[in-house]
């Protein structure tokens, strides 16, 4: 007589049957661009979504993000003003307050130092040029944009840096005017300089003419100068290499293009970051 094995039971499961903190767990997997989809299925996961979000305004997110205000007021991103009015939990305005922080990570922010290009600290070579304009873009406060030069050369020092790893970023924005004549054997040169153990040292890294190009065209671009998009708007960050601050001391960016003799123009320059990253 032969033994009649039995069939495997494979009860249905469904994502709803998975424990509460199961599912929040999960959510945190989940790109931040994907969490207002999510939420739009049905009312159970709409409610989870509600208590993730919650959970992740936490003290140090809101804290760190009162802090920051407190030392960039005035130089604010157009995503960073939209959530200006945030200084406890109480002051977030629904969920869009709180994607709009996710998107910050305040609590990423150890320390942002930074300086508007129109300030007179900031050395704009040729700054009373009337080729140079100081205009008050669209959230009100003043830029340089740069409408027609032979050279360009930006230079800022940050006094006092603190032990730790640093990055630096110029904001710009490439304008309808963009004229940029050059070969492709004459770079802009961007330069970090930062302490050592002994001494100064330079990161120099030399971009070409299809590095704007691609700029220009919104391209995704990558390598030792890269550049991260905003939220909002034209307005984008070119990031430097990481440096090391190894005692304290001055940490210098320069932005130079002299090499190409012939009219260049069409940027806009608001303002350089010093950040913080460990």
């Amino acid at each position: 007589m032969g033994v009649k094995l039995s069939s495997p039971i494979h009860p249905h499961l469904n994502l709803l049957d998975l424990p509460h903190d199961v599912l929040l767990l999960l959510c945190n997997y989940l790109p931040l661009q994907d969490l207002p989809n999510l939420s739009r299925s049905c009312t159970h996961l709409n409610l989870l979504v509600g208590h993730h979000l919650d959970h992740l305004m936490s003290v140090k997110m809101i804290s760190s993000w009162a802090r920051f205000l407190s030392t960039n007021t005035g130089l604010l991103t157009q995503m960073e003003s939209l959530v200006d009015h945030v200084r406890m939990k109480e002051d977030l305005m629904g969920r869009k307050d709180m994607y709009r922080l996710l998107h910050i990570r305040p609590d990423k922010m150890e320390e942002v130092r930074r300086v508007s290009c129109a300030e007179e600290r900031v050395t704009f070579i040729g700054r009373d040029n009337p080729d140079k304009v100081e205009v008050r873009d669209e959230l009100g406060r003043k830029v340089v944009r740069v409408d027609r030069v032979r050279w360009l050369q930006v230079e800022y020092k940050w006094s006092e840096v603190k032990l730790g790893r640093y990055r630096v970023s110029v904001r710009i924005r490439v304008e309808d005017n963009f004229t940029w004549p050059h070969t492709e054997h004459q770079p802009t040169v961007w330069t970090v300089g930062f302490p050592v153990e002994e001494g100064e040292e330079d990161i120099v890294v030399g971009v070409d003419r299809a590095w704007w190009r691609h700029l220009r065209k919104g391209m995704t671009l990558g390598g030792r100068v890269s550049v991260e998009k905003e939220g909002l708007g034209k307005w984008v960050r070119v990031v430097l290499p990481e440096v090391n601050v190894k005692r304290v001391g001055v940490v210098q960016v320069k932005v130079r293009d002299t090499v190409c003799n012939w009219w260049k123009g069409g940027l806009s320059f608001d303002f350089l970051e010093l950040r913080r990253v460990g």
